[in-house]
Order: C-alpha cells, then sequence, then structure tokens
C-alpha cells in the first residue's frame, strides 16, 4: 500500500512555468496551428504528432500591496470604537450619514509637489485701455460693415428679382401723359389697378396718411393705424418705394395709432410723424437702424394730432424748419425739429356760437351762448404766401391765420355742415382752393371769397380729393368703394368717371402721383393699390386761363361774383 502510494507520488510531477516558458509553449501552438491550414489547403494528409497530456496545478501567492490610501468614510457598522473616537475628547468624528468627513485630515503621505502661490500686479495706463478698447471697437465696426454690405447685396437683389415680375407696370407707372389731339373733347377715363402695396402684418391696419418724398419721386410713406377695443392699440409707418412693391423699405413700429406724416422740407430723410395718444415724431429714414424721437415730450398734451406741416420759418441768419400741428382739443402748436424746448401755442380753436332753446312751461324763448373748442382736422399752408395756413376743423368752419399773428385768426367761414376732411390748393392759381367733407360736397373757394364758387355734390361723405398736377379742372375723390373723377371743366352735376372696387373695400385716401396718370388709394384693411389713369383728355395749354373760364362758365348768373374774382385775379 506504501509502496502504491509511492508510485503515484512519483508520477504527479509539479511545473513551475515561468512568462518565458508559456511563450515557447504558445509558438509551438501557433506553428502546429499554420501547419494544419497548410496541409488543409494542400489536401495533405495530416500527420499527428505523438499526445503528450500535461497537468498543472495553480497556488495563489499573499497579495503584495504597493500603495494602500484606506476610505476616510467607512460604513457605520463596520466602525470599532478605536476608529470612531480619533481623539480622547472627541473632537474628530466621522459621520456616517455621508461619504466624507466633516474635517479633513491628510492620513497619508503622497507624492506630489506642494502648490506655489504668487502675487503678481500690474499697472495699465488710460492710453493701454483706451487701445484695447479701441481694438475692439474697430472689430465690432468692421463685422458691423460686413453686415450692413450683406444687407445692400439682399436689398439690391430683391428689387432685381422683383422687377422681373413688374417692369412693364413699373415703366407705365413712370411713363408720361402723352396728349393726342384727336381725344381733346373725349369723354372717356379708364382706371386699371397696375400695383398693390401690402405687408401681410398691416393687412388689419386702416391706412391714415400717404405722402410723397419731396426729393426721390419712387418713395412714399404710409401711416398705419389700428383703434381695438378688445386688444391694444397699434400703428406703423412703411416706405414704399415703386421699385419693390412687394415688402417696404423701412418698418417702424409704435404702440398707439399714427394718424399724419410729412416729410421735411429741408432734410429729405427726415419724416414726421403724428400719433393718436399726442406724441410727434421724427424718424430719419437714411438710417439702418433708427429709435424715433418725440419732439413734444416735455409738452404732451395727450390729444390725437390730427394734422402736421413742415415749413421754413425766415430767422436773422438762415431759414428756420417748424413743424406746425393741431390736435383733438383744438391747440394749434408750432415746434422746432432742432431745440426740444421751443414750443409756440400759435392760438386755440374755440366756437361761440348762440343756441335757441324753449321753455316749455311757458310761451316764452331764450337764447344761450355756446363756447366750446373746435377740435382741428386738417392743415394747409399756403402755396406763394407761406406764412399764411388754412385750418379745418370737426364743426364744418376753416379758419385762416398766418404765422406771426397769435391769441386769435384772421377769418373764419363755414365751410360746410360737418367735419372736414381736407383742404387742398390748386397747383396752377394760387388763389383757388377745394374743402371737401362730411356733408357729401366738395366746394372750389377762391382766397378772402367767404362764398364757395362751385360745389360738386355725390351721394355719400368724400373721404379724400386731390387735385390733378396735368390738369388745371379735374379733381379725384374717393368715398366708400367708389373713385370719382370730377371734372368741372365738363360736367358738375355728377362725375365724369366711377369706378367701383370689390365687395369689402372702404377707401381712406387719394393721391395723384406727381406725373398725373395715377393715383395711389389707401383702405381701411391695410391695402395700398396704385391706378393707371389712361384714355384722358388732353390739357389745354394755358392751364390756368383753363380754370378761370371753366369756373366763369359756371358761374355766369352771378356776374357780380364774376367781376370780383377777375379783379382780383388780375392785382394777383
Amino acid at each position: 500500500m506504501d509502496k502504491h502510494k509511492t508510485e503515484t507520488h512519483t508520477f504527479q510531477q509539479i511545473f513551475h512555468f515561468t512568462e518565458d516558458n508559456i511563450g515557447t509553449i504558445c509558438a509551438s501552438l501557433e506553428n502546429e496551428i499554420e501547419n494544419l491550414k497548410v496541409v488543409k489547403s494542400e489536401s495533405q494528409s495530416l500527420k499527428t504528432p505523438e499526445v503528450q497530456h500535461f497537468k498543472f496545478i495553480l497556488y495563489e501567492t499573499d497579495t503584495i500591496t504597493l500603495l494602500e490610501l484606506p476610505s476616510l468614510a467607512p460604513f457605520i457598522q463596520n466602525i470599532s470604537d478605536t476608529q470612531v473616537k480619533i481623539t480622547e475628547n472627541n473632537k474628530y468624528v466621522l459621520s456616517g450619514a455621508v461619504q466624507t468627513s466633516r474635517w479633513f485630515q491628510r492620513t497619508q503621505h503622497t507624492q506630489t509637489d506642494s502648490i506655489i502661490l504668487k502675487d503678481q500686479s500690474n499697472v495699465a495706463s488710460i492710453w493701454i485701455l483706451q487701445k484695447e478698447m479701441g481694438c475692439n471697437t474697430l472689430d465690432l465696426r468692421k463685422k458691423e460693415t460686413e453686415l450692413n454690405n450683406f444687407k445692400k447685396i439682399l436689398f439690391i437683389t430683391d428689387r432685381i428679382v422683383t422687377s422681373n415680375n413688374f417692369s412693364r407696370k413699373q415703366i407705365e407707372f413712370v411713363t408720361q401723359h402723352k396728349s393726342d389731339k384727336f381725344n381733346a373733347m373725349s369723354y372717356r377715363y379708364t382706371l386699371e389697378e397696375i400695383l398693390q402695396f401690402s405687408n401681410d402684418k398691416f393687412m388689419n391696419f386702416s391706412i391714415t396718411s400717404l405722402v410723397w418724398n419731396n426729393t426721390n419721386e419712387d418713395i412714399f410713406a404710409v401711416g398705419y393705424s389700428k383703434r381695438n377695443r378688445e386688444s391694444q392699440d397699434a400703428g406703423a409707418v412703411c416706405c414704399w418705394s415703386l421699385k419693390n412693391p412687394v415688402y417696404p423699405e423701412k418698418i417702424y413700429e409704435f404702440d398707439k395709432p399714427i394718424l399724419c406724416l410729412d416729410f421735411s422740407k429741408s432734410n429729405a430723410n427726415i419724416l414726421i410723424a403724428g400719433s393718436h395718444e399726442g406724441c410727434i415724431y421724427t424718424i430719419d429714414i437714411s438710417q439702418e437702424i433708427y429709435v424715433p424721437v418725440v419732439i413734444n415730450k416735455e409738452h404732451l398734451h395727450n390729444f390725437p394730432v390730427w394734422s402736421i406741416v413742415s415749413f421754413l420759418q425766415k430767422s436773422f441768419t438762415s431759414d428756420d424748419e417748424f413743424v406746425l400741428s393741431v390736435d383733438g382739443n383744438g391747440s394749434v402748436r408750432k415746434w422746432s425739429l432742432i431745440s426740444k424746448n421751443c414750443n409756440t401755442e400759435q392760438m386755440s380753436l374755440i366756437y361761440c356760437g348762440i343756441r335757441n332753446e324753449v321753455n316749455t312751461g311757458k310761451t316764452n324763448k331764450f337764447n344761450s351762448t355756446i363756447v366750446q373748442n373746435m377740435p382741428g382736422t386738417v392743415i394747409s399752408f399756403h402755396p406763394t404766401n407761406k406764412n399764411t395756413y388754412f385750418i379745418g376743423t370737426k364743426i364744418g368752419f376753416v379758419v385762416q391765420n398766418t404765422i406771426d399773428n397769435c391769441n386769435h385768426y384772421d377769418t373764419i367761414f363755414m365751410a360746410h355742415t360737418g367735419p372736414v376732411y381736407g383742404i387742398k390748393f390748386s397747383p396752377f392759381c394760387s388763389s383757388i382752393f377745394i374743402t371737401y367733407g362730411a356733408d357729401w360736397k366738395i366746394k372750389i373757394w377762391i382766397e378772402n371769397i367767404e362764398s364757395p364758387l362751385l360745389s360738386l355734390s355725390y351721394s355719400n361723405a368724400i373721404d379724400d380729393a386731390d387735385w390733378s398736377p396735368i390738369n388745371s379742372t379735374v379733381i379725384v375723390s374717393v368715398s366708400g368703394a367708389i373713385i370719382c373723377i370730377w371734372d368741372f371743366a365738363r360736367k358738375t352735376v355728377e362725375p365724369v368717371m366711377m369706378f367701383t372696387c370689390k365687395t369689402g373695400v372702404h377707401f381712406s385716401l387719394v393721391k395723384f402721383s406727381k406725373h398725373g396718370n395715377n393715383i395711389i388709394t389707401g383702405d381701411v384693411n391695410g391695402l395700398v393699390r396704385c391706378f393707371h389713369i389712361s384714355s384722358m383728355p388732353s390739357p389745354s395749354f394755358l392751364l390756368k386761363n383753363s380754370i378761370l373760364t371753366a369756373l366763369e362758365n359756371m358761374m355766369s348768373s352771378n356776374q357780380e361774383l364774376v367781376r370780383i374774382i377777375r379783379k382780383k385775379l388780375l392785382n394777383k
């Protein structure tokens, strides 16, 4: 039995393999695998080497620790009394609720260098600071310049693309009226809509004003207003160009409706706007980004500014520019575009009347005096006498006054039985002007005569009207959805042409183009339309004589008035 155990012990051998031995065995195994692959590919008979059996027994040695950093947050269950109480006075105790110690302690040394702290100071002069700020400013200016150049490229590209669709209509708009001697006695007028200027953002806004630029005939400004009881009021000013009817050149938005506009007489890039809250804004349309400036901020009266007109007034050294405004309280004021403190109240429109009242208890009657403010609606300056201006009121009076005359007015006369919506002077005879209003009439007046020369009646209120710049006897007006063309040299009972627009349109204003063969209209839906007038009668050679002759023919029954008119015109 012992002998058998001895033989078994001698058969089992313990081999200790090093890394070299293991590498040799692995290399031999790889060679055998390669040989097998070669034999398989060549279809040779496989020669199996002698099989050798090995038996390995692995023993685990003791673990050698090179570096040990024990945790500072052991579990509370495994903490012994000696670990919890570090010192006798229990000053440093580990917390079992968190995984960090309350006080950091360095328990073992590490092989890291200590942190070196160094104090350093520097002296910067004002010149160095300005230099650094200047470099940043130059970089910002460079980026702004590149951005502006990119915007200009897009701006020009937009116009080029737009002109592909509207080139024919744009050429038709700027083409001047051609005289036709065979059409001199014809009464044919034809309106054709050629362009539309609209923006989806202001489709529900009402157009309150439209003014042409004094220098560039392709640019005009449009004022928008929106009055809604449910939502907040809003307003806007858009500058449109005939070269791009798809999108406005400039857009300025306001929190109150815009009621009136006018361009500066000395600077064509300055636009003046009056709002419903009483503010008067100045806008520089030549700037890429510009915030409108309120010139009457220190003297705000919170009444709607219904009309504004810029004018030049001579001083000792030069011509200073001012703005004349009239508001809903009947206050006429003069504002300076340069100094915000320059504010002059020209006059207050006050109505004094007598009202007849009947006492029902007795048979006697008694009169009472009415004194109230007359809200102004429109201002118009005399075309030749620059100091004289006319103001229309909501009661129907027209007031005439001069800039130098304050506190009271020169002349007042009753023009209409309702609000006066506009006063326009003839471009061919400075003494003749028209007024129109809510009493369905367009009246033609001559200066310093309180009775109208001619009255053109229609079946609805005249919202706006304008003189033709090429024909002295032609007037265009809008009423509701109808455009009327009047020629009082040929017909005074009714318009010579009426054009009815589609249902749902209500025109609010109308203007002739500077060439005279187009009219621009605005409606309460925020849409600006351009109509081309074709087949117009050729204007006469002497336009001033033509309008005087037409008026004399209409007033042939009143020879006294004709004699006064001739005398006034001869004196002028």
